[in-house]
C-alpha cells in the first residue's frame, strides 16, 4: 500500500520541477522592470582638496531589462556601488555636478546593453570641493542670553571661539565671521553650557570643528550698602553746603561675582544746587553722580537731608 503512494509524491515531484523550469525559461527571456539602490563611492580627489559637501549616499533606479540580467544584477555584489571618478568631471567655483545623460552614462556603465533606466532618483550628483588648507574666522553668538529678575548673566564665551572654514576662494573672500545657529536663553537662573552648530550661508562650506561649546555663568544678584559722605555739586563759588545729617546709606544690589569689587570710592553723593529752590523748605534731596554701572535697585537712606549754604569769603 505505500509504494503506489510514493511513486505519486515522486512523479507529482517530477512534474512541479518541470513546471518551475519551463516557467523560469519563459520568464528569463522577457523583460522586467526592477528596482535597485547604489551607495556613491567618490574616486580620485584631487591633490590639496577637501570634500566639504559630500553628495547623496544613495541613488535609487528603476530598469528594464531581460529577466536573467535582472537576475544577475540581483546576484552581483559590486553592482550595487555607483563609482564616481572626480576626475572626470570640472568644478565651477567648487561645485560639482552630474546630471541628466551623464548620471545615465554613468549608471548605464553598470547594466547590460539590453537594459532601459526608467527613472533616477534623485536625478543629479552634486558636490563641493574646497582646498584643503581652509581660513580660521572667529565665531560670533547668534541669539538672545538673558537671566531673570534675581540674576545677572557674568561671563559669557565660546569655546572654541574660532574655527577653520573650508569653502571655495569666491565664498572664503566674503566672509569675516561664522555665525552660530540661532539661539533664544532667556529667563535664565542657573549657568549654561550648550553645543551649537554653525550657520552656512553658502553650499559647499565644511566647518572643522563642526560645533562650538556656549558658556554661560550665571549669578544671583546680592545686596550691599555703604554710609558715604554728603558733597555738593555744581554749588556757587565762597559758598559751603551744610548737611544734616552728612552722612547717608546707599544700598543696591550687585551680582555675587562682583561683590567684592564694588567699594566706595566709585561712588558720590551730592546734593545738586541745580535742584534747590526757595519752595524747598530747607530740605535738599540726595543724588548719585558718580556710581558703577553693573548695579541696580538703589536706594539712598535718607532721601533728603536738612541743609543750609553758607558763604565764606576768605575761599
Amino acid at each position: 500500500m505505500e509504494k503506489p503512494k510514493s511513486r505519486d509524491v515522486l512523479v507529482f515531484l517530477i512534474f512541479f520541477v518541470f513546471v518551475f523550469f519551463y516557467w523560469y525559461l519563459v520568464n528569463m527571456g522577457e523583460e522586467h522592470e526592477a528596482k535597485f539602490t547604489f551607495d556613491v563611492v567618490l574616486r580620485h580627489m584631487p591633490e590639496g582638496s577637501v570634500i566639504t559637501e559630500m553628495p547623496a549616499e544613495k541613488v535609487n533606479i528603476v530598469v528594464r531589462d531581460r529577466g536573467e540580467k535582472i537576475l544577475g544584477y540581483r546576484t552581483r555584489r559590486t553592482f550595487r556601488q555607483l563609482s564616481v571618478d572626480c576626475r572626470n568631471y570640472k568644478a565651477v567655483d567648487g561645485h560639482v555636478v552630474i546630471t541628466g545623460a551623464a548620471l545615465d552614462e554613468l549608471l548605464g556603465s553598470t547594466l547590460s546593453s539590453s537594459a532601459h533606466i526608467l527613472s533616477v532618483s534623485p536625478d543629479t550628483v552634486q558636490f563641493y570641493l574646497s582646498p584643503s588648507d581652509g581660513r580660521r574666522l572667529p565665531v560670533r553668538l547668534s541669539g538672545r542670553v538673558s537671566a531673570d529678575n534675581s540674576h545677572v548673566i557674568g561671563r559669557q564665551r565660546l569655546v572654541p571661539d574660532s574655527v577653520t572654514v573650508h569653502a571655495p576662494a569666491a565664498v572664503l573672500d566674503t566672509l569675516t565671521c561664522v555665525l552660530t545657529e540661532t539661539v533664544s536663553f532667556e529667563g535664565l537662573a542657573d549657568s549654561l553650557s550648550a553645543q551649537l552648530g554653525f550657520v552656512a550661508p553658502h553650499g559647499g562650506m565644511l566647518f572643522t570643528p563642526p560645533s562650538t561649546t556656549l558658556c554661560v555663568q550665571v549669578t544671583p544678584y546680592v545686596e550691599k550698602s555703604f554710609e558715604l559722605p554728603i558733597h555738593d555739586y555744581l554749588f556757587p563759588y565762597q559758598s559751603v553746603l551744610r548737611a544734616f545729617p552728612s552722612k547717608a546709606t546707599v544700598t543696591f544690589q550687585v551680582s555675587l561675582e562682583r561683590f567684592y569689587d564694588v567699594t566706595e570710592e566709585q561712588f558720590q553723593l551730592v546734593v545738586n544746587y541745580a535742584g534747590l529752590g526757595p519752595d524747598d523748605n530747607g530740605k535738599a534731596r540726595l543724588e548719585l553722580v558718580r556710581r558703577p554701572d553693573d548695579i541696580r535697585s538703589i536706594t539712598i537712606t535718607p532721601a533728603e537731608v536738612d541743609y543750609l549754604i553758607e558763604y565764606d569769603n576768605d575761599l
